[in-house]
């Protein structure tokens, strides 16, 4: 990599982690500033597609990160499994303005990303599930696809059975919001 030309802007992003949104800056010398704080860090590509090697601060870190697509990320961290979702500065500041004007952003229904056989559906209506818990099992090309919730909710309807076939795209579970306690 080369210099970073004097015109370039440090990028700000928003990460949502573990239920708390953390402000990050990829500043144009390649620093980063986490929720006010520089912090020395670099990402080493180590066994693509998903094998990295996270350098934060002198301590090295093995990393296994999948893109869900949306800017969520599944993410393997020292032996700990999470999700993250990671907004750039306009998806923010509009998920903020929806917030305060108090519309809600309905939460999207998990469907199937491919063709396949459902093998085990692991809620039930009416339950309650977190960001990223296995709703359901569905095989295809003979691997077994786990798929998650893609935010806190409540299990609305589920469209679909064990043994059941799905097609690409198809609606498998609905959500509904979680009612405040």
């Amino acid at each position: 990599m080369g210099e970073a030309p004097m015109s370039a802007r440090p990028t700000s992003y928003v990460v949502l982690l573990r239920g708390e949104d953390h402000d990050v800056i990829v500043e144009a010398d390649g620093g980063v500033v986490i929720d006010g704080r520089r912090r020395e860090a670099s990402l080493v590509v180590t066994s693509p597609p998903i094998g990295h090697s996270l350098l934060l601060d002198d301590a090295s870190v093995p990393l296994l990160a999948r893109g869900g697509g949306r800017g969520r990320w599944e993410i393997d961290l020292d032996g700990r499994s999470f999700s993250a979702e990671v907004l750039d500065e306009r998806q923010a500041k509009v998920r903020a303005l929806s917030a305060i004007s108090g519309g809600r952003t309905a939460i999207a229904p998990l469907k199937a990303p491919m063709p396949g056989l459902v093998v085990r559906v692991g809620v039930e209506e009416g339950s309650v599930v977190d960001e990223g818990e296995t709703v359901m099992i569905v095989e295809a090309m003979k691997m077994e696809n786990e798929l998650r919730a893609p935010a806190a909710a409540r299990v609305a309807r589920i469209q679909v059975g064990a043994g059941d076939a799905v097609a690409k795209g198809q609606v498998l579970v609905e959500f509904g919001e979680v009612e405040a306690e």
